[in-house]
């Protein structure tokens, strides 16, 4: 049976959604850097047009997390205190507003950074010879350092929610929970590679479709592998583990746990997720096949929403 109100099921629902998109911005600069990386002689110029579109598309997706935590912070307030007196006495600088505050500024920071990207590629020293197609030396070095300055500051949005500013728990300490708290979203960071590449390879699909990106073949097909790879790879150790998780509680001796059903049911939708990606992955037809990466995209929705799903049947 439900026992929060209705608007904030319905909030969290929402925001469960919302954070693949929030997820995807922040894993997308690396995905960016390391595209610039690859860009060898005769696929600069295409990891420089790759490289410059996810930026553009990061940099307007990665507004989804200051907004997830501005109201997820309302949300927790109205759940509270109520409505009309939420804000009593709050400020952004108390300790127990901190996680909110500087994971919000952090959002902004690295929003400035592809900004900043962004405006980096606008130089025409900084693109490489049409005719040769390749890197000269010192080209990509501010476009790599403003991606991976994305990535950390996204990271850190992500670690700032579960630091302690109000003190650290009883019995631990810095070190403790700084590696605790590293380690998971370390964790957590790696899987929003998967809605990273998901998301990027949605985007070349729909300026192919519309005619905008006018690629070759063989780039086509190198760009929808590269993007692939990432959506793939992103929640494989997660589903490993989990899985192996759920398979060695089901094979030990007596009644199975209350949950575990549910928890082996909710990883359906992920694995057949990462399913179709490697099928766009391993296949050499990617313009036949991209709807396997929109199905794999519902498929992520469905995860997302599968508990709430599971508490309205209740």
């Amino acid at each position: 049976m439900q026992t929060i109100p209705s608007w904030l099921f319905c909030w969290q629902w929402i925001a469960a959604v919302l954070t693949l998109g929030a997820s995807a911005a922040s894993a997308m600069p690396v995905i960016i850097a390391l595209t610039l990386a690859t860009g060898r002689r005769g696929n600069a110029r295409l990891s420089a047009i790759g490289a410059h579109t996810l930026a553009r598309y990061a940099a307007g997706l990665a507004f989804l997390g200051p907004l997830l935590a501005v109201g997820g912070v309302l949300a927790l307030l109205a759940g509270v205190r109520g409505s009309q007196h939420m804000l009593d006495g709050i400020s952004p600088w108390m300790p127990a507003m901190l996680p909110y505050s500087t994971s919000v500024i952090a959002w902004l920071a690295g929003i400035t950074c592809l900004l900043g990207y962004l405006v980096a590629d606008k130089t025409t020293t900084s693109q490489p010879r049409a005719e040769k197609d390749y890197w000269q030396p010192g080209q990509i070095g501010v476009r790599v350092g403003l991606a991976l300055l994305a990535a950390l500051c996204f990271f850190m949005a992500q670690v700032l929610p579960n630091w302690p500013f109000s003190g650290l728990p009883q019995g631990l300490t810095m070190a403790d929970v700084a590696l605790t708290v590293l380690s998971s979203t370390l964790h957590e960071y790696f899987t929003a590679l998967a809605p990273a590449g998901s998301v990027a390879l949605l985007v070349l699909s729909l300026k192919t479709a519309s005619g905008s990106a006018s690629l070759a073949p063989d780039d086509e097909q190198r760009a929808a592998r590269w993007c692939a790879l990432w959506a793939m790879v992103g929640f494989i150790p997660r589903c490993i583990d989990r899985w192996g998780l759920v398979i060695g509680i089901s094979l030990r001796s007596g009644p199975l746990p209350q949950g575990v059903a549910e928890q082996a049911l909710g990883l359906v939708p992920t694995t057949l997720a990462i399913a179709c990606w490697v099928a766009l992955f391993a296949l050499r037809a990617p313009r036949k096949l991209y709807w396997l990466n929109t199905l794999g995209l519902s498929l992520l929705v469905l995860g997302a929403s599968y508990p709430f799903i599971v508490m309205l049947g209740r």
